[in-house]
Order: C-alpha cells, then structure tokens, then sequence
C-alpha cells in the first residue's frame, strides 16, 4: 500500500512539474516579447522627449545670450560706469583683482572685458539665473541641468547642485539612473552647448514614462498571456484535486492498514511479555517458597501489583509518571530476587511534582526489562539502572550500563523501543532517542 501511495506522489509530482515547465516556457516567451517591445518603445520615446527638452533649452538659451549682450552694452555704455550698481541684471561686474567685493555670492566666470584701460570679470549671478529658468516651463516629462565649461552647475532645480562641479564619472549616453531630485528613475542623455559657455553642457534628466497610445498594441499580447496562463492554471488546478482526491483515498486506507497493523503489534507485544515473564517469576516463587516466607509473601504482593497493570485493557497510551515509577520498582524488585547481587539497587531522581506528567504506557517497564534481557548479568559485573530527569529538556533519562550480551547487537533495539518510538511517532512528539554514551546505553523520554 505505501509502494502504491509513493508511485502516485511520484507521478503527480512529475505531471505537474512537467506543465509548470511548459507553463513558465509559454509565459516567458511571451513576456519577453512584451518586455522587449515596451522597452523599444520606451527608449525612442525617452530619446524623443530629451531631444525635444534640448531644442526648447537651446531656443532659450540663445534668447538669454541676447538679453545678457544687450544688459552688458548697456552697462558697460554708461557714463560715469559705476560696477558696482548692477541692478537686477543677471551679470555682475567686478575690476580685476578685487574679488572681495563678491560678497560671498555664487557667480561663475562669463568673460573679462577691458573698459576705460581696466580689465573687468564679467560674472553670472548663478541663483538670479536659476530665479529666471524657474519662471519657464519646459514640460512636466523632463527636467535640465547647465554647466559651464569649467563643469560647474549654473543651473538645476536641485539647488543643492549649485555652484557645485559635476561628477567625475562618465554618464552613458540614454543611462538610467536614480533622480536624487525627483527619487525617480530617470534617462540621462548629455548635450555639448557652447550658447553663453563655450565648452558648456547640458544634461537632460526624463521621467520613465511611456505613452498609452503607442503602446496599445502590446495589449494583444497581455491579453493572450492572461487568457493562456488561466487556462493552463485551471487545467492544473482541476488535475491537482483529482490527483489528490485519488491520494487522499490511499492515504486513508493505508491508515487503516496502519491502524490494523499496530493493534496487531501491541497484542503481540502484549503476548511477548507475560508468557516469559510469567515463567520466570513463578520459578522465582518456587524458590522463595519454604525459604523466605516473608519475602516470598512481598514477591506474590509485587507480582500481582506488575500483573494488574500490566494485563489491563481499558487504558491509553499514556500513563503518569508516578503511577509507572511504581511498576517499574515492582518488576524491578521481582527481578531483583531472580538475580540476586547481579543487579544493584534501582537509581531515581526524579521531582515528586512531575509524577501528574505522562509518559507511554508500560514504558519504563520495558525498558527495566529490556536493561536485563540484553545485558550480561553477574555479581562481578552487576548491572546498573538509573532514571532521571533532565529539566533542560523536560525528558527522563533511563540508562544502564552497557554490557551486552553477545549477539545482542544483532538483536535490534527490542519490541520495547519500538513500541515507544511507535507512539511518540503517532502523536508526533519529538525528543525520543537513544544511544550509547559514555559506557551507558540511554533512553530519552520526552514527558507531556
């Protein structure tokens, strides 16, 4: 049953991996189509709007080139020139050599002039010429900044650029970067102008936008895809639930076999225990008989105590601690008189608050019993049982010293194991677990 369950789990894994493939491949294609056509589109049209942006900057620019001449003539023409009354003027005029009348104010270098035998720096007021910039309208798609020659801004609506030299690095031409202006991406596109700089520049910064209207036949595409991927989804939608509808039923009955199966190991673990246990502790009884009248009276007492527990049928899995630590003292004890000073005296440490926890029925039982039947028992190597709890982990710790018998190893773990390993399983508890460590052979017990 669980050969037929694995074969169908492998067999819908692979369809559907099988369609997931060929359901990326289609997809993909097609969104590559797309990206490739709106990508396309989008740089012609980007380049459009930079272009565009340009012309319209370079129409203003030679208008500005114009008003400045005619401001310097003007100026300059005055009799009487006084530099130092400018006005509202974009330029600024200062003798050479006496830079402090700057003022501190942002200017860049436009010319030097000889008027009246004296040389003059013909500066622009940098946040006058951003003032009159500001005032126009270059669209809502794009944005500039100017540089003069010698790579310094003298305009950009990012006033934190002003008077600042641009970048060392290289801007590729039609690069996409982030706008730490707008917080955008942008297209970056750079244009040589030698309109009032010579050997200027203007970089033209434009959103990443793209027009509905040149696009609309890209839908056809979108379109397709949609109606394609939700036709391929409902196909394996629809196979995915009959698939796991099919599962779900060899699921369910490998469950009962399971179920059938496990009844049957605990009646056989159940048949396993009394009859040798049975045997062995009436031999006991018989040589105890005439001998030790009290002892024997305190082994028929134990016996029946182990018995009672052991025997009832109308019980859980799970038992309390308390009540199990007396079971296994009570078979202990028979045992005890069975081996006589080949067994040592059974070690607990364990809080009395912890005997309301539970632990799988009979377990502690099986393991005192297995500590015995896979050990080799003598009164020069007497064997040790020890049972505590380790409060880091909340679990019991059962361990005996590790003297196997010869051929025990081959044995396997035993039905006790097993049994435990069974449940905790069942009701999907993690912790249990044993092994060999330092000369002991230990048993963890998980408490709940």
């Amino acid at each position: 049953m669980k050969f037929r369950f694995k074969n169908a789990e492998q067999k819908n894994s692979i369809i559907l991996i099988v369609c997931l493939f060929l359901l990326l491949l289609i997809g993909g294609g097609l969104l590559g189509v797309i990206h490739h056509k709106v990508d396309r589109l989008n740089k012609r049209i980007l380049m459009d709007f930079a272009d565009e942006n340009m012309l319209l900057v370079k129409k203003q620019l030679e208008l500005l080139q114009q008003d400045i001449y005619l401001s310097e003539k003007k100026i300059l023409d005055q009799s009487a020139f006084d530099p130092s009354e400018n006005g509202d003027s974009l330029l600024v005029i200062v003798p050479v050599g006496q830079s402090d009348q700057l003022g501190g104010r942002m200017l860049t270098l436009l010319q030097t002039r000889t008027v009246q035998h004296k040389l003059y720096h013909i500066y622009i007021d940098i946040e006058k010429l951003n003032a009159y910039f500001a005032t126009l309208n270059f669209g809502r798609r794009a944005y500039f900044e100017l540089y003069d020659d010698k790579g310094i801004c003298v305009y950009s609506p990012d006033n934190r650029k002003w008077g600042k030299r641009k970048d060392a690095e290289i801007t590729k031409q039609g690069r996409i970067v982030k706008s730490d202006y707008l917080e955008l991406d942008v297209m970056v596109n750079t244009y040589p102008c030698n309109i009032l700089f010579v050997g200027g520049e203007i970089k033209v910064y434009v959103l990443l936008l793209s027009i509905e209207e040149e696009i609309q036949e890209l839908l056809t595409y979108s379109i397709l895809l949609g109606v394609g991927l939700m036709l391929v989804a409902m196909v394996l939608i629809y196979f995915n639930v009959v698939e796991r509808r099919k599962i779900q039923q060899l699921k369910m009955l490998s469950l009962e076999q399971e179920n059938k199966y496990t009844q049957m190991r605990l009646v056989q673990l159940r048949q396993q225990i009394n009859p040798h246990f049975l045997f062995n502790t009436f031999g006991s009884l018989q040589y105890l008989i005439g001998k030790d009248d009290d002892l024997a009276k305190s082994f028929i007492g134990k016996m029946t105590k182990v018995y009672r527990k052991m025997l009832r049928t109308d019980e859980s899995e799970w038992s309390s601690l308390g009540e199990e630590l007396e079971l296994a003292k009570a078979y202990f004890f028979l045992q005890q008189v069975r081996f006589g000073a080949a067994l040592s005296d059974l070690k607990i440490d364990i809080p009395a608050a912890l005997f309301a926890q539970k632990i799988p029925r009979l377990g502690l039982q099986m393991l005192v019993e297995n500590a015995i039947k896979h050990t080799r028992i003598s009164a020069e190597n007497p064997l040790t049982i020890q049972i505590f709890y380790l409060a880091v982990e909340n679990v019991l710790e059962v361990r005996n010293s590790w003297q196997p018998r010869q051929g025990a190893e081959l044995e396997g773990e035993g039905y006790g194991l097993n049994y435990l390993a069974s449940i905790y399983s069942f009701y999907a508890m993690s912790g249990f677990r044993y092994g060999i460590k330092g000369g002991y052979f230990s048993v963890y017990l998980p408490l709940t």
